[in-house]
């Protein structure tokens, strides 16, 4: 995730790489590294709790439209890092179930927001939910599961 630069991020809209205007009250979050470095610039809205990025062309499929196992990361990307800063990142956790549905297609281009809302922050579980929008479209609409990790032996 990438948590560490979040209150570090500048405080300013931006631009994406192609020009598109970035949607007021998003900033640009810092290039994380390992798996999510290749993923694409991810923009955050922390009152909204939404997380959002614009489609291009290393998000789609053979089929010309965004590969379900990269919406599926948004989302489970979305839920834990909305739930580390809503819990002030006093402790650490893993998902343990994610339950999508894919309801529509997204476009090369288009502006997709994950919009968090949680059910429980619990002391050793953590429950939220996520919807992938773009425009008045429902992309995916998700459940996820998060453990939070103890101190290791």
């Amino acid at each position: 995730m990438a948590e560490a630069g979040i209150e570090t991020a500048t405080l300013q809209a931006a631009d994406s790489t192609d020009g598109t205007a970035v949607p007021e009250g998003f900033v640009p979050l810092p290039q994380p590294g390992g798996y999510m470095a290749n993923f694409g610039q991810l923009y955050l809205n922390r009152e909204r709790r939404t997380l959002a990025v614009r489609i291009g062309e290393s998000h789609l499929n053979n089929l010309g439209i965004p590969h379900g196992g990269m919406l599926a990361t948004l989302a489970d990307t979305a839920i834990g890092m909305m739930m580390s800063l809503e819990t002030g990142r006093e402790k650490s956790a893993v998902t343990v179930n994610l339950s999508l549905d894919y309801l529509d297609s997204a476009r090369l281009g288009d502006w997709v927001e994950a919009r968090v809302e949680f059910d429980k922050l619990g002391s050793r579980l953590r429950y939220g939910s996520c919807r992938l929008v773009s425009g008045e479209r429902c992309l995916l609409r998700a459940t996820a599961i998060f453990a939070v990790l103890g101190p290791r032996s």
